[in-house]
């Protein structure tokens, strides 16, 4: 038995088929069979049956182990003993290094080399050793793996006559040899599968070169390739390199806040694979990097990686947020800082903060009314005769009440001293319906009882104003001192609008 040393990288099946041809067999499965090997195990990476071979040959096992394949997948094969070294392979084609086959034409198995890990590589297309551009011929029979290459010797051969074409490795090239060779720079790339590198590579590239929407179909592999390099620059230089390629390429929410829109055709590459635990790395980089520029309500799943938007900065969903009013807020935006802003424009989120305290419950005069147990005509009479100040005025129609002026307010006028405490029956007619019917305010009939020391009757079913109540034997007294009321309206509202003028500012 000859036993020639293994190249580096070379698959257990090219190794073996070279002992076979050297010892004289004509296969690989003769050699398995002499040295009662389960040919499939060794194929497929098998620890203890590379180490049986390894102890035939006198080799290292390490040095076999590099170029086991795991062949339980017909489209995923597992390069070498780093689990994370696992690409798509195509079955249906087989490429080789005219170079590295050495002097296959004359018989020289010795330092030919049939069949390489980084040739199963898709994503492979020179190699990394002799810069040269890798050939492709197509066996009779697909199949997962090549158990036997003797059906490609005559194949190889001849090829090899054909003129070769020297090119230089691109970045993912080399960072594949790199890989395939142990060799790891601390990038944090290193840590995460070799297949889930290459795809998403590419996808970058395709977004940078065709644009996030762009059709994708009918990429050629020279296209894929210079992709791929261009997605390889990208994933070396970390997760910060990451983040600027993509708002390169869909920006800050330039689409609102719909990120699967902006993604365009990369989002289905990356999120239906989502739930693998390969993927997670990448999901997550870009997961927060949508977190950080799109905005959207709560907590959603982006790419299955739970992310907080950035916080909203429009008028409605910052009022929202603080649980005041949007109307209101725009007045004061208004009126005191001068900015005119609608629900969807975009405002300072401290300014918002810092009003929302202040803002906070403050009722307008259509709850301000329900609050004193009045209708709003009567609430604005109040106003106008100074009876009740708001504590924010906007504009004619616009006012802003906090609950505790209302209860101070009610305070004032359903004191116990002015309220008649009795447990007779005594006939009284509410203050609203006592002012109607002597075509008078609200408020004059309140200063008119309060001038003539007149004690008001509670009605216990109301609230509010409408449960104050004038005797029968008190009217007289108050309609008295509605005669000598001053008449003058226009002057009284010129009044009242003089005492508000400066009033409704926040402090």
């Amino acid at each position: 038995m000859i036993f020639p040393a293994p190249h580096t990288r070379e698959t257990v099946a090219s190794y073996g088929y070279r002992i076979a041809r050297l010892s004289g067999l004509s296969s690989l499965p003769e050699m398995a069979y002499l040295f009662d090997l389960d040919l499939r195990a060794l194929l497929m990476g098998d620890r203890h049956s590379v180490e049986r071979l390894a102890r035939y040959t006198g080799c290292d096992p390490a040095a076999l182990g590099n170029g086991a394949l795991d062949a339980s997948n017909p489209r995923r094969l597992q390069l070498g003993a780093d689990p994370r070294n696992k690409v798509m392979c195509a079955k249906d084609r087989f490429r080789f290094c005219p170079a590295c086959l050495g002097n296959l034409a004359d018989g020289n198995l010795r330092s030919a080399c049939l069949a390489r890990t980084d040739w199963l590589i898709d994503a492979n297309h020179v190699c990394a050793e002799h810069e040269i551009r890798l050939m492709t011929i197509t066996p009779r029979k697909a199949s997962r793996i090549q158990p036997d290459l003797s059906s490609l010797v005559l194949q190889l051969t001849a090829a090899q006559k054909a003129m070769w074409q020297p090119d230089r490795p691109t970045s993912m090239e080399c960072y594949i040899a790199e890989r395939l060779g142990g060799m790891h720079a601390g990038r944090w790339i290193d840590d995460l599968q070799l297949d889930v590198i290459i795809h998403t590579a590419e996808v970058f590239g395709a977004m940078a070169s065709r644009g996030a929407n762009a059709s994708w179909q009918d990429i050629s592999p020279d296209e894929r390739r210079q992709h791929g390099c261009v997605g390889a620059d990208v994933l070396t230089k970390g997760p910060a390199a990451v983040k600027d390629f993509l708002h390169d390429q869909i920006g800050r929410g330039r689409h609102g806040n719909d990120y699967r829109k902006a993604f365009g055709k990369a989002f289905d590459q990356f999120y239906f694979r989502k739930d693998q635990s390969a993927y997670r790395p990448i999901c997550e980089v870009m997961a927060e990097y949508v977190g950080e520029n799109f905005r959207f309500t709560g907590q959603e799943k982006v790419f299955g990686i739970l992310t907080r938007g950035i916080q909203p900065t429009t008028l409605r969903s910052l009022c929202k947020q603080h649980g005041i009013g949007t109307k209101i807020t725009s007045l004061v935006l208004k009126a005191q800082y001068d900015i005119r802003a609608g629900e969807s424009h975009v405002v300072d989120p401290a300014l918002i903060a810092e009003l929302a305290p202040k803002l906070k419950d403050l009722l307008n005069a259509q709850d301000a009314g329900r609050h004193l147990g009045i209708c709003v005509e009567v609430l604005r009479t109040l106003i106008a005769d100074q009876l009740l100040l708001p504590d924010f005025r906007f504009n004619n129609r616009m006012m802003g009440f906090r609950p505790e002026t209302l209860d101070a307010f009610l305070g004032t006028w359903m004191a116990p001293t002015k309220i008649r405490k009795t447990r007779r029956k005594v006939a009284c007619k509410p203050l609203t319906i006592f002012a109607r019917a002597h075509r008078t305010r609200t408020s004059h009939v309140l200063l008119a009882a309060d001038a003539a020391e007149v004690n008001f009757t509670y009605d216990r079913r109301k609230q509010g104003l409408g449960a104050l109540g004038i005797a029968e034997k008190d009217s007289a007294a108050v309609l008295e001192r509605l005669r000598i009321f001053p008449r003058n309206r226009a002057a009284l509202a010129s009044t009242a609008s003089t005492g508000l003028k400066n009033h409704g500012k926040i402090q």
